[in-house]
Parts: C-alpha cells; sequence; structure tokens
C-alpha cells in the first residue's frame, strides 16, 4: 500500500503518499506536531459542548487532506514550475500552522499574550527542533519558506499560495468549520467545501500577481460558505457559556501571575515556574506548557491562600460559570453603557462579595467586530483581494460576491464592537433588576 492512511470522521480517509510525500510523515512524528493532540481544537467549548475534545492535529491532517484536493484541482488544471515547488511548502504549512497554539488554543493567547504564529514561526524556524531538521532535508529554504506562508503579514511567497492558506476562504477556515459544525453537534457548518475546492481559478491581478477567484457557477456555494461562517461564530465560537468559563481562566491566570511578580508562592507546577520566570521564553520551555499542567495548575490554586485565585479555580474546575449580563441598550441617541452601568454593577458585585478584587468578580468581556462580523470585505475594487473579498469571475472580471447577492449586503456592514460582563451565577437575578432600573 503506497499511502498511509488515516481514518477520519469528517472525510472518512486521509492518505499520505509514502514514497512522495514520505518526509510529510516525518514532520507529522515530530514531538512539537504531536503534542498538537493534547491541544483541543476549540479551547473550551467542550465544556459547553460536550464533544467538542478534538484536537489541533486532526484538524492539521484535515487541513493537509484539503490542500491535497487544492493541488490535484491545479494540476488538472494548470501547469508550470513554480505550481510543482509549490507543492512542499503548501503541504508542510497546511500540517504545522498551528504548531505554535498554546493550551486551549487561543484561550492560552488571551492568558499569555501569546500570539500562537509567531510561536508557530519561532519553531518552525528553531535550528535544534526536529521540525527544522526535517524541513531542511527537503530544501535547504523549507523552513524560511514554511514560516513565510503562516505570517499572514508576508509578502515575499506568491499571493495565490497565501490565499489558500490563509484568506477569507481558504482550506484552513473549510476544514474547521464543518470539523467544529460535526463535534459541537451544532448543525451550522455545512456548505458544498468540495465544489469550492475544485472550481477555484487563477486571476492575474493588475501588478501581475496570480490570485484566486470562482467562477460564476459556485457563487451560491461561496455565499452557503459564508452563511455557515457567520453561523458558527454566532452560535459556537461567541456562546455565551464558553465566554463565561474563558474569561475566568483568563482572570484567574493574570491574578495568579501578578501575585507570582509581587513575590508570593504561587504553588507552581515546574513548567509554568519555568515560563514565567523566563525573562524571554525559549521554544523549549514554551512546548512544555500543556493542557494537563495547566489543569494541574489551577487544580494546586484551589486551596491557595487567595481567596480569589482559589474560588474561582474552584468554579472553573466544578463547571460553575459566570453568567453573561448585557449592558442597557441606547436610549435617545446615548449610550447608558458609558461607564455608569458598568461602575453600577461593580458596585453590585462589590457589596456582595467581600473579598473581590474588582476585576475578579465582575469581568468584561469585549467581543471584536472582526467576529461578530466575520465577513466583511474591503469596499473599494483596487483593494479587494481573496484575503480581504471573496471574489466571483463576471464578464472576464473578479467581482466581490456581495455586490452579486443581495443577501450578503446585512454580512458586509460596518461592524461593532460588541462588551457583555460576566458575574457569578449568583448574584444574576439582583444585575438584572439593576439592568432593568438603569433603561
Amino acid at each position: 500500500m503506497s499511502a498511509k492512511i488515516f481514518r477520519d470522521p469528517l472525510y472518512n480517509y486521509i492518505g499520505i503518499d509514502r514514497t512522495r510525500d514520505r518526509w510529510l510523515l516525518e514532520l507529522l512524528d515530530t514531538p512539537a506536531v504531536q503534542r498538537l493532540r493534547r491541544v483541543h481544537q476549540l479551547g473550551v467549548s467542550n465544556l459547553t459542548y460536550p464533544g467538542a475534545d478534538h484536537n489541533r492535529l486532526a484538524h492539521s491532517l484535515g487541513v493537509v487532506h484539503l490542500m491535497q484536493q487544492a493541488l490535484q484541482h491545479i494540476d488538472g488544471s494548470y501547469a508550470g514550475e513554480d505550481i510543482n515547488q509549490a507543492r512542499a511548502p503548501l503541504l508542510a504549512a497546511a500540517l504545522i500552522h498551528d504548531v505554535g497554539h498554546g493550551p486551549f488554543s487561543h484561550l492560552f493567547e488571551l492568558c499569555e499574550g501569546a500570539d500562537h504564529e509567531v510561536w508557530s514561526k519561532k519553531i518552525i524556524l528553531c535550528e535544534d527542533a526536529d521540525i527544522y531538521r526535517v524541513l531542511k532535508k527537503v530544501a535547504p529554504s523549507l523552513p524560511k519558506t514554511v514560516a513565510e506562508l503562516i505570517d499572514k503579514k508576508n509578502v515575499e511567497q506568491p499571493a495565490w499560495m497565501r490565499y489558500l492558506l490563509s484568506s477569507q476562504l481558504d482550506v484552513d477556515r473549510l476544514d474547521y468549520l464543518r470539523r467544529d459544525s460535526l463535534f459541537t453537534g451544532a448543525g451550522y457548518g455545512h456548505f458544498d467545501y468540495f465544489r469550492l475546492l475544485n472550481t477555484f481559478e487563477f486571476h492575474d491581478n493588475p501588478d501581475g500577481e496570480r490570485e484566486i477567484v470562482w467562477p460564476e457557477k459556485s457563487m451560491l456555494a461561496v455565499e452557503e460558505y459564508i452563511f455557515a461562517r457567520y453561523y458558527m461564530y454566532q452560535n459556537v465560537y461567541l456562546h455565551k457559556t464558553t465566554r463565561g468559563f474563558e474569561q475566568m481562566l483568563i482572570a484567574t491566570w493574570k491574578r495568579a501571575r501578578d501575585l507570582y511578580r509581587e513575590g508570593q508562592d504561587m504553588h507552581l507546577v515546574p513548567s509554568v515556574r519555568d515560563f514565567w520566570s523566563a525573562g524571554s521564553p525559549d521554544v523549549q520551555q514554551y512546548l512544555r506548557l500543556e493542557e494537563f499542567t495547566v489543569l494541574q495548575q489551577v487544580q494546586n490554586w484551589t486551596t491557595h491562600g487567595d481567596k480569589s485565585v482559589s474560588d474561582l479555580s474552584r468554579r472553573f474546575l466544578a463547571r460553575r460559570h459566570f453568567v453573561p449580563i448585557d449592558p442597557p441598550e441606547m436610549k435617545a441617541g446615548l449610550a447608558p453603557s458609558d461607564g455608569r452601568f458598568e461602575v453600577a454593577l461593580h458596585n453590585l458585585v462589590q457589596s456582595k462579595i467581600e473579598y473581590n478584587p474588582l476585576e475578579m468578580y465582575c469581568l468584561k468581556g469585549a467581543v471584536s467586530a472582526k467576529y461578530s462580523q466575520p465577513y466583511f470585505p474591503e469596499k473599494e475594487p483596487d483593494e479587494q483581494s481573496v484575503k480581504n473579498a471573496i471574489r466571483i469571475m463576471v464578464g472576464g472580471k473578479p467581482v466581490e460576491i456581495s455586490s452579486r447577492l443581495e443577501r450578503l449586503k446585512p454580512l458586509t456592514e460596518v461592524p461593532v464592537d460588541r462588551v457583555r460582563y460576566y458575574i457569578p451565577r449568583e448574584l444574576h437575578a439582583q444585575a438584572i433588576a439593576l439592568r432593568n432600573a438603569w433603561v
């Protein structure tokens, strides 16, 4: 059998050619990639959706599978030396684009301010690590090329390669939307991904760069994808219960770190102690931070002398999450949430929990506009590319899709940031009464 086969609940089979792409199997077996088995794809969403226990490695294999399909489509439709040379960088980037994720994925970024893409590049370019050695054997320049493909700000690599991996419609999103929908049980992530992968075309922009567009016949498949993305954000990624758990862990982590910097004994597990004590943590110190060590750390804090740290740690492990409170709606053109409601809510919480450091029991969670409005293209045609707009070919010219489909217009309005507060469940009724009195 020439292919290494992986059973996958989403695609049934994922195959990697043992002859042509043996190096990809070696890359898969490196410790840093295998660590992704122990990183939840959806952070702490399994506390909301019990089935959401899938991991970053399964997702990464899915992205490899979709990248293989995209490359097969290109091979059948186009020819050129640059496309042949793109195979190894694109497959490698598909497999290790998430290698820099910390425990609980994006949640750890909020705890530590650690950008997973920055860490992915550091890990790939670490000459003492196995990933670097595997890539270097394939081609001397491959580590640098893969790191550049993963860096969204880098423009050194061809536009079509960068956009296939990271854009408004890329193989990463095509996998995680459907995979997250499957494992959460939410039925919102369904769309015709096969058509999207097998109908895209190359188009040369005025600067001579080859970009990716879709034919008009794929317009409804693109629309279906955009709505699926919107529904998944509203119903899964921004779920209020999940956000409450996230805010609790972020607040606990930051409070403990502040106390550690003040010289207090925080009962740290070795990997957390090494990471916190390092002025500039290295790759190995970062990779030793795992979900099981974070959970052990939170368990240690349940008996800590700081009442807020111990209480929130116990609440987190026992699934006693904070509940959301939305600020009052705008009235007569004025925002009653101009700061006064927040102060009043803080005062209410402070009066009920005597050992409450102000920031720990009334947590403010801001939802970035880019998440509440997952598709927001550039409006000016000369600024549009597949990175910031999804375009279809109409009359031989690329056109942003919402200009052809009126149903998409509401998704392209100027988005706004949204604020929500999270407080202990036992104070929910009183907080609702406070808000109702406010309006």
